[in-house]
């Protein structure tokens, strides 16, 4: 019975999986030239300071933001916004020692920074209104 189980799920798996995709890249990468990218930010020196970064997906962006901020030297590294889109993308944080850093998006980096306070405003935080763009990319 047991054999029985294995070999069905072995066969499961083989009708399941797609043959891998290649057009020039390993398995699995479609090459579309969609980049996504990165803003974050982190303090070094106690200072507020902004990154940017790219990759193959948000999560790979978010990362490899997070990744340029330590490798900077900097601590409290985090990555505030990422997107694959045609937005505009921005980090803002005031250097009033509050520690409130938020990101946002849109079609201009005006329009990013106002939603990145909208941001702030929605989880009942509150950030100087002078606070500037650490980081930004459209």
């Amino acid at each position: 019975m047991a054999w029985v189980r294995c070999l069905s799920v072995v066969l499961s798996c083989s009708f399941a999986l797609a043959p891998p995709a290649w057009a020039g890249g390993p398995g699995g990468v479609v090459d579309s030239g969609v980049v996504s990218r990165a803003v974050g930010s982190g303090v070094r020196d106690g200072m507020l300071i902004g990154f940017t970064a790219t990759g193959p997906t948000n999560d790979l962006a978010s990362a490899a933001v997070v990744g340029a901020c330590q490798g900077a030297g900097a601590d409290q590294c985090s990555s505030d916004e990422q997107t694959n889109d045609v937005f505009c993308i921005v980090s803002v944080g005031a250097d009033d020692g509050s520690g409130v850093v938020s990101g946002g998006s849109g079609p201009t980096v005006e329009a990013a920074r106002d939603d990145a306070f909208r941001h702030v405003t929605a989880a009942n935080l509150t950030l100087d209104p002078s606070a500037r763009i650490l980081a930004s990319s459209c």
